[in-house]
């Protein structure tokens, strides 16, 4: 079941969320055991925003805290390339995220990140290998997909993010 995709994966914070609440370890170990070794040969990369809406800063780790936590350094900070390409992103799409909220909103981070890593591999003139996961629907104008297909980011689903990487997954039984 190892993954053969040369793809390098920019999660969002719903993707991780959703592995998390529907596909425990407990009952999907495989599917964990694919993620850590995503997550260790940096397949898998997200945005700081992201960390923080998954790891809490106090209290009790759920299991994706857990995973987050052990690969921080997979959750890539803000720069200067992605302030200019995200305000670029939210004035296409103001819509991509609340304003009323006070807490930072990953959305746009996420495809700024990888429109600048898409750059910095462009200039050796070779096609992307980055794709932003989210679970959100495609159908939608103003959510993530919408967003990738405006800016030429390539865009998964969870599912679409399994077939990629050829998972198969057998359930455990409860113990």
């Amino acid at each position: 079941m190892k993954s053969e995709s040369s793809n390098i994966y920019c999660f969002d914070s719903s993707a991780l969320i959703w592995i998390n609440r529907y596909y425990p370890s407990r009952l999907i170990p495989d599917l964990w055991l694919q993620l850590e070794e995503l997550f260790k040969h940096r397949k898998i990369i997200s945005h700081d925003i992201v960390y923080g809406e998954i790891v809490p800063t106090s209290g009790t780790k759920d299991e994706i805290a857990k995973l987050g936590a052990k690969y921080k350094s997979s959750f890539l900070p803000i720069t200067n390339v992605q302030g200019q390409l995200a305000l670029q992103i939210l004035t296409a799409f103001p819509r991509l995220i609340d304003p009323n909220l006070k807490k930072d909103q990953a959305d746009p981070w996420i495809v700024a990140l990888v429109i600048e890593r898409m750059q910095e591999q462009n200039l050796f003139g070779k096609d992307s290998e980055y794709v932003v996961v989210s679970t959100e629907k495609s159908e939608s104008n103003t959510k993530i997909p919408a967003v990738c297909k405006h800016f030429k980011v390539r865009h998964m689903n969870l599912f679409e993010f399994f077939e990629d990487n050829n998972w198969q997954f057998k359930m455990s039984k409860r113990t």
